[in-house]
């Protein structure tokens, strides 16, 4: 390879593709495009597979990509002179971008390395793959998308209380049907007070969550990620609840179908619902003097506590891991006295585990990699309805950022005196729109008001003229009756206050000739 790569113009690349036999797509992009030798060497992988190379067939990108990759290599001094590669950096595994552009850091803990990996590291050649920033750009809080999660998972936990209450009622009779064999059951005495502690070991993990989520600046967006990923397991749960009807696990337990008196199905489910309510106010929790059968497939509280333990581990920085341990020793230890008290199956709770791990991982991954789906995005918001509208504003990992309780009470206080401002100016712009309204009415009013003067005005013109027409044809039909009274030589050497007033009020009712008015 030349080495003077750092100066080659966008010619000097056509001319390495051509001769590399690359395709012509690929040519006609980059010479549409500018790149030059100083773009070849900053190309990253993600590159790759967005904008303008996201319409390329595999075979056309991979042979460009190792191309790329070859002179990344052959030019490390020069990567190094534009700042693209640093000897004294120690990459890190973890947060790699591989050629799907994939980046599963979020789940990976930085641990230590040893002395001999350091030194390995440090003689491997750098190539490429250097850490870009992959955090979100933008991150909005959405306080409307937080509350319509909020009504979501209300929704469900009341649905998943009609539902356990519907299940209590068909739970299978315990003499006839006993409990199915279990491999922990069968092996681990039963232990009374072992439910019990594991409410309050998922009470503990509770009020873990509630302090990260208060000290966290984007609250509202794991918040709202938060009640997303429990709304979707509870209704899940409430398809595994009704589908099959497990025996009772446990000989303990008190469980048979509630038997209602004689009365119409109205009331039947009016108490059905009375005992849903009552089921949904406590949380399901038997501490506080909720209980339940039927609702085995699969545990709600090992939902819960999984839930916990990830969202904490997750969304709090990876040098609290004493933290995480803490939080992961509670979750097993919650799974162990659910299992002890013999109030679920194991399959139950591994189940459980499984499904709320998984949906975790799996939204966490989506939405941390949203650039990946664009051409996807059809199909994205098909299977995974709930991640496309929820994250549509988040397009990165979210930063674990916090924020002190001077910050948050200056947030807070803002955000007050900026919701008074909203509703001051909404209610002044109201008022003002209001005044307007009545300014309107009232120049309509005193236009209409001005139109019907002229009206009146005009009305009076024509009333004065028709009344001098008049006025000048009785002054001719005057001089007409004179002229038949009187000589014209008369009347041009006599005034007309000479002639006597009898002359001047005699009967006009028969006017003048037309000859005689002519003559006057």
């Amino acid at each position: 390879m030349e080495n003077d790569i750092l100066l080659w113009s966008n010619r000097d690349v056509l001319d390495l593709l051509l001769r590399e036999k690359i395709s012509s797509v690929v040519v006609d992009i980059c010479r549409a495009h500018d790149i030059d030798g100083q773009c070849l060497l900053s190309f990253v992988d993600r590159d790759f597979y967005e904008y303008p190379f996201d319409h390329l067939k595999l075979g056309e990108r991979k042979r460009f990509i190792l191309l790329v990759k070859k002179l990344q290599r052959c030019n490390r001094d020069a990567m190094t002179e534009l700042g693209l590669c640093d000897e004294q950096m120690l990459s890190n595994p973890a947060t790699n971008i591989n050629f799907l552009g994939t980046n599963l850091s979020h789940l990976s803990y930085n641990l230590h390395k040893l002395p001999n990996e350091l030194s390995y590291e440090r003689n491997t050649e750098c190539v490429g793959n250097f850490t870009p920033d992959v955090k979100a750009s933008k991150l909005k809080p959405e306080i409307w998308k937080t509350a319509i999660a909020l009504g979501y998972v209300f929704l469900v936990t009341w649905v998943t209380a009609v539902v356990m209450v519907i299940v209590h009622d068909k739970v299978p009779d315990m003499k006839k049907y006993p409990p199915l064999p279990d491999l922990f059951l069968d092996n681990v005495p039963h232990i009374p007070w072992a439910f019990d502690m594991c409410e309050i070991t998922g009470s503990l993990l509770m009020a873990i969550w509630l302090v990260v989520l208060f000290f966290h600046k984007h609250r509202f967006i794991i918040l709202r990620r938060f009640f997303a990923l429990a709304g979707t397991v509870f209704l899940l749960r409430c398809f595994t609840m009704l589908i099959t009807s497990l025996s009772v696990p446990g000989s303990h337990l008190k469980c048979e179908p509630r038997s209602y008196p004689p009365a119409d199905d109205l009331t039947v489910w009016g108490r059905r619902l009375r005992q849903a309510y009552d089921i949904w106010s406590g949380a399901g929790m038997s501490v506080r003097g909720v209980r339940t059968c039927g609702d085995y497939m699969f545990s709600g509280h090992t939902v819960a506590l999984t839930l916990l333990n990830f969202f904490i581990t997750e969304y709090t920085s990876r040098s609290l891991y004493l933290l995480h341990i803490l939080t992961w020793v509670m979750n097993m230890f919650g799974i162990f006295f659910i299992l002890a008290a013999h109030e679920h199956y194991s399959i139950d709770v591994f189940i459980a585990f499984y499904i709320t791990s998984r949906l975790f991982l799996y939204y966490h991954t989506l939405s941390n990699n949203q650039a990946l789906m664009q051409n996807d995005s059809s199909r994205t918001r098909i299977w995974f309805p709930l991640l496309s509208f929820f994250e549509s504003e988040v397009d990165g990992i979210v930063p674990n950022e916090y924020e002190g309780p001077v910050t948050i009470l200056s947030n807070l206080k803002d955000w007050c005196v900026q919701t008074f401002l909203d509703v001051r100016d909404s209610s002044m712009a109201k008022i003002a729109g209001t005044k307007l309204q009545e300014g309107a009415a009232m120049g309509e009013y005193s236009v209409v008001k001005l139109v019907d003067g002229i009206k009146r005005n005009l009305s009076l013109v024509e009333e004065f003229k028709n009344s001098r027409q008049r006025v000048v044809s009785l002054d001719k039909n005057i001089q007409a009756c004179l002229l038949d009274d009187h000589p014209e030589c008369e009347l041009r050497h006599r005034n007309v206050a000479e002639i006597p007033p009898e002359s001047l009020f005699k009967d006009l009712s028969n006017p003048p000739s037309p000859v005689l008015k002519k003559s006057i």
